[in-house]
C-alpha cells in the first residue's frame, strides 16, 4: 500500500548549503514498497504558481533521487540527489538537458509520514492519486511524458541501482551487461527520440540562416 508523505525541498545555487524559505518547494508524495514514488509540489515563491510533478526513487533514512518537472516552456527539468544526514537529505542538483545534465546547485530535502502528524489520511491519498494522474495526462508535455514513461519502464532496475550504489555494492561486469541487454529497448527509444529532436533543431536553425 502507498505511504503518504509530506515533502519539502530547499535549494542553493551558490553551493554553500545555505538554505532559507525563499528558495523552497513543498507538497506530498506517495511512496511504494519498492522505493518508487510520485507526487505533486508547488514553489510558493515562484511567479509560476501551478503544480509541479516529482517522481523517482526514495529509501527513507538512506537516499533519494528526485526528478522535478514543470512544463518545459516554464522550467528545465531538475534532478535532486540526496543522502541522509542528521536533519534530512543533502546533495547536488542538476538540470536535465537534451544530451547531458548540468550542475545547478545543492539542496536539502525533508520528509515526514503523514500518518505521524494527522489521522484519516485515506481521502488525502485518493485526492493525491487523482492530482498525479491528472498532471500526467493533462499538464506533462511531450518531453516530460517521454522522459517519465521511458524511466518508469526501467523502474525495477532503477530502484535496484539506486539502493546498491548507496550501499556501496557495485555491479559486476556480467550484471552490467545483463542490465544493458534488458534496458536496450528503452535506451533505443530515448536515442531515437533525441535524434529526431536534433534533426528538427538543425533544420530550424538552418532555415533561420537560409530561409528558402
Amino acid at each position: 500500500m502507498s505511504k503518504l508523505m509530506d515533502i519539502k525541498g530547499y535549494w542553493d545555487e551558490s553551493n554553500n548549503y545555505e538554505f532559507d524559505d525563499k528558495n523552497v518547494w513543498e507538497g506530498k508524495i506517495l511512496l511504494e514498497e519498492d522505493g518508487w514514488f510520485e507526487g505533486i509540489v508547488v514553489n510558493p515563491n515562484s511567479s509560476y504558481i501551478e503544480e509541479r510533478f516529482i517522481f523517482g526513487v526514495y529509501y527513507p533514512e538512506k537516499t533519494i533521487e528526485l526528478f522535478k518537472f514543470a512544463p518545459t516552456k516554464i522550467s528545465a527539468p531538475f534532478i535532486f540527489h540526496g543522502k541522509r544526514d542528521a536533519k534530512g537529505y543533502d546533495g547536488k542538483i542538476e538540470t536535465l538537458g537534451l544530451f547531458e545534465t548540468s550542475a545547478y546547485g545543492v539542496s536539502h530535502i525533508t520528509t515526514q509520514y503523514a500518518e505521524s502528524v494527522r489521522k484519516n489520511i485515506e481521502t488525502e491519498i485518493e485526492k493525491l492519486e487523482i492530482r498525479i494522474e491528472n498532471y500526467k495526462q493533462n499538464t506533462l508535455d511531450n518531453i516530460g511524458k517521454d522522459f517519465y514513461y521511458n524511466l518508469i519502464a526501467t523502474r525495477e532496475k532503477l530502484c535496484e541501482i539506486v539502493l546498491r550504489y548507496y550501499q556501496g555494492r557495485y555491479f559486476e561486469i556480467e550484471e552490467i551487461h545483463e542490465m544493458m541487454k534488458e534496458m536496450k529497448p528503452i535506451s533505443d527509444r530515448i536515442i531515437n527520440y533525441y535524434e529526431e529532436k536534433t534533426k528538427k533543431l538543425v533544420k530550424t536553425k538552418t532555415n533561420d540562416f537560409y530561409p528558402f
